[in-house]
């Protein structure tokens, strides 16, 4: 047995098989790839890794096992479940796993493969089916990931916590004191629903502040670009499973195309906002076509950044007098948020800065189509 001190959780109990599991070189790696890849460019706390994070996903899922009366062998396979979530992210975590789509497979499918090889998948088979622990069915999916589940938790916390915004301020042992299982799923009592909606107010706002933040995206735009560009000058998309964030930036810094993007974001040069319209404009259906006209028309490098998909509405149950009802149901909040939500979104147009005042009018005359 082994304990960590956590900076969110304090201390955190690792069994002696999960103590071998963080100790091997696949997990270890973790270390190395930062939980919100390049935000830290913005808000300089953000240095925290999908390691701790890792860590803190178990803990909390483990005090969800025992409210809803999970013991035993059931209780150890979702702490691993949990511990190994994310051991399949790339560097640079979501923004790497988008830039590299279609070439390496999710995250999820990624993690089944290392947790069933090599010295990680030796351990892990002593007591585990790493398929199984992997599979995001059941209870323990439900657990780990659904919209109150410990990885969104964890997160929020930690996040908050290393940006230094308050927004991601979560009642974690209220929330998780009054959840319920119901038909295999994660519910949550009435008393337990100001604290669930804290949540999702506090992931809202982090949404909006941090993780959408005009200039975390703008570095994100450019990273996206340095990535595919590394990987058509010949880097192997498979490296950025082996290597961690700052490793992966010094390679492609020294790979033909993707040099200037990385270079820039080594030295922190970020590209300029040109324009930012409403990502529902037709002409953005195709992005990359509109990329290419402006870059034309202005003799420049223009990047267009998309809000990715827009989120699903939350799923799961309030548990109340009258039996179990949709959080859509028994929580105003919820469809406000949505609504706020999708009238935030937008789409970026960036451009070296010494071209921002062509770029913006090229654009207003292009998207005024």
């Amino acid at each position: 047995m082994a304990v960590v001190r956590d900076a969110i959780h304090g201390n955190i109990i690792l069994s002696g098989i999960e103590e071998r599991v963080v100790d091997c070189a696949d997990f270890q790696r973790l270390r190395r790839v930062r939980q919100l890849a390049l935000a830290h460019l913005v808000y300089p706390g953000a240095m925290h890794t999908r390691f701790e994070h890792s860590l803190g996903t178990m803990h909390l899922a483990s005090g969800i096992c025992d409210v809803l009366g999970i013991s035993g062998d059931e209780k150890e396979r979702i702490r691993m479940s949990a511990l190994l979530h994310d051991l399949g992210h790339t560097a640079f975590s979501h923004e790497g796993e988008a830039a590299l789509s279609g070439l390496l497979g999710t995250h999820e499918e990624i993690g089944k493969g290392k947790a069933s090889s090599g010295e990680l998948g030796d351990i892990v088979g002593e007591a585990f089916s790493a398929r199984e622990l992997l599979s995001g069915k059941g209870i323990s999916g439900e657990i780990i990931a659904c919209d109150i589940g410990a990885d969104r938790m964890d997160y929020l916390k930690r996040d908050a916590h290393h940006t230094g915004v308050a927004y991601g301020i979560i009642d974690t042992g209220r929330l998780i004191h009054t959840m319920e299982g119901r038909g295999g799923r994660v519910c949550v009592e009435r008393g337990g629903l100001e604290a669930a909606e804290s949540l999702l107010i506090g992931r809202f706002l982090m949404f909006s502040t941090v993780y959408m933040h005009k200039t975390v995206r703008i570095a994100s735009g450019m990273l996206g670009r340095a990535i595919r560009m590394a990987v058509e000058g010949g880097l192997e998309p498979s490296t950025f499973l082996s290597c961690g964030d700052e490793e992966m930036l010094l390679r492609m810094a020294a790979v033909g195309g993707s040099a200037p993007y990385a270079s820039a974001l080594l030295e922190r040069r970020f590209y300029k906002q040109a324009l930012a319209l409403s990502d529902r404009h037709p002409l953005l259906s195709d992005a990359g076509a509109a990329e290419a006209e402006l870059s034309a028309r202005c003799g420049c490098d223009v990047i267009i950044s998309m809000p990715g998909e827009p989120a699903n509405p939350p799923e799961f149950g309030v548990v109340g007098k009258d039996g179990v009802r949709d959080i859509k149901e028994a929580s105003e909040l919820v469809s406000a948020l949505l609504a706020a939500e999708e009238r935030r979104r937008n789409a970026i147009v960036m451009c070296p800065a010494r071209d921002r005042g062509k770029v913006e009018r090229a654009a207003l005359d292009y998207f005024s189509k």
